[in-house]
């Protein structure tokens, strides 16, 4: 049995350690709401910006020319995988990059480009020798729509020289408190069918005139609507991050307090130990006091 001491020392430590995963878990927990707030404000817009580019392709008249639009001939093919900075988040990580793994060798690509977002995923693809052609640091600390237009400005660069003939991102979505769904979303090119969902801002109407031309109203319309998406991917990924690091944390803290009680009953096993053995010593150093003398 372990001395008094060293139970003692054991029983500081884990609880040391169970005030740190609660602290984590309320950071998280308040991190995952600012992140679904930041989702259900963007949610509107990106709606709207689906009904404008569905409103025009019902209501142009004429083919469309816009590059977004575009299936390049060829398999030329950029991943855009989004994990976390740091770990203590269960098996979020090692969920998305198993996906983007698995989807990146099982398509048929002639050529591969890797963006990453997050040093999990850097990390992992350099381990497995395939190294990120970019690679964003720190975004998903802090999600905003400022990098999300520079990282979708970029692709779509790249898309419209050709360079790329499609564009997935891997992200985590968040369905509700406690079910994250790693996913696949193809960016570009963009499809005609990607936006009969979506909602009607006005009943077909003919004869319509756009300033400058019809498909200058759509390459300029089209872009926010891919920032949107891009969007809406990094803060579903950083909600999950912080979904996932509440439950474990949540567990860890569970775990230490099973623990801890556990380490109390042998502290005070141990008291008693070292009180019963004192006792015996006592009793066994003192001559007996109870006979007649002769």
């Amino acid at each position: 049995m372990s001395s008094v001491a060293e139970i003692r020392h054991h029983i500081n430590a884990v609880d040391d350690t169970a005030k740190i995963t609660r602290a984590m878990h309320l950071i998280s927990s308040a991190k995952m709401k600012k992140a679904m707030q930041m989702h259900d404000n963007n949610l509107l817009y990106f709606q709207k910006a689906r009904s404008v580019i569905r409103f025009w392709l019902e209501n142009s008249g004429g083919s469309i020319t816009s590059p977004y639009f575009r299936q390049h001939p060829g398999k030329r093919a950029a991943f855009l995988v989004i994990a976390a900075d740091k770990g203590l988040c269960g098996g979020y990580n090692q969920e998305i990059l198993k996906l983007a793994r698995k989807t990146m060798e099982e398509g048929d690509y002639k050529e591969r480009f890797l963006f990453t977002i997050g040093y999990v995923a850097f990390d992992y693809f350099e381990r497995l020798g395939l190294h990120p052609d970019v690679n964003y640091l720190h975004i998903i600390q802090d999600p905003n729509l400022e990098s999300a237009r520079a990282i979708t400005f970029e692709l779509c660069s790249l898309f419209r020289s050709k360079m790329l003939d499609e564009v997935y991102v891997v992200y985590t979505e968040l369905k509700r408190m406690g079910v994250l769904v790693p996913r696949v979303l193809r960016l570009l090119p963009i499809l005609e069918e990607d936006f009969m969902g979506a909602e009607l801002l006005h009943t077909p109407t003919g004869n319509l005139s756009y300033h400058p031309s019809p498909e200058k109203a759509l390459e300029d319309i089209v872009p926010h609507y891919l920032v949107g998406l891009v969007y809406s991917t990094l803060v579903q990924a950083y909600a999950s991050e912080h979904c996932a690091r509440m439950t474990a944390m949540e567990a860890a803290t569970k775990n230490a307090d099973e623990m801890l009680g556990k380490l109390r009953l042998q502290l005070n096993h141990a008291r008693q130990a070292v009180i019963t053995q004192e006792i015996t010593e006592i009793i066994s150093g003192n001559p007996d006091q109870g006979g007649l003398r002769t």
